[in-house]
């Protein structure tokens, strides 16, 4: 992009580019204050830990079935 031109007199640039940056600064210090609510909020409404219902878990610790030992063919000699 180019520079914006210089006023030959001062050396300084036009008053927009001024009120540009002004607005730059404003719009990012307004953008992380929504983004610090928004965390604040999050923070807040996160979900309480789950409450351990009775029947969840290993299906077969809720069917009452003991694992037993691992069973293999008996091996032949």
């Amino acid at each position: 992009m180019n520079a914006p031109p210089t006023s030959p007199a001062s050396g300084q640039r036009p008053r927009a580019t001024a009120f540009r940056g002004e607005r730059l600064r404003w719009g990012l210090t307004g953008l992380a204050a929504v983004f610090l609510i928004v965390l604040a909020a999050a923070a807040g409404l996160r979900p309480a830990g789950r409450d351990h219902k009775p029947g969840t878990g290993e299906p077969l610790a809720v069917l009452g079935v003991a694992p037993g030992p691992a069973t293999r063919p008996a091996e032949r000699q």
